[in-house]
């Protein structure tokens, strides 16, 4: 049985995949630096600062919503 072509393998083997806990710690990271671009925004900068609360407030709840780590970590 010969090997598939290169066209045609499956890529995915090759893929540098996450833990759940490097992911947890990339979101957890992405929430910090937006926090502190919100708290650095001049408040006369309405429509950034909306967008900042906007992306806070979609990372919480992606955390929030994010299955456990069964290693516990």
């Amino acid at each position: 049985m010969s090997e598939k072509p290169e066209s045609e393998r499956s890529d995915w083997t090759d893929q540098d995949l996450l833990t759940r806990r490097e992911a947890g710690e990339r979101v957890r990271a992405e929430m910090a630096e937006t926090q502190a671009r919100l708290e650095a925004t001049d408040p006369s900068q309405a429509d950034e600062r909306a967008a900042l609360e906007r992306r806070l407030a979609a990372l919480r709840s992606h955390a929030a919503a994010a299955p456990a780590d069964p290693s516990g970590a």
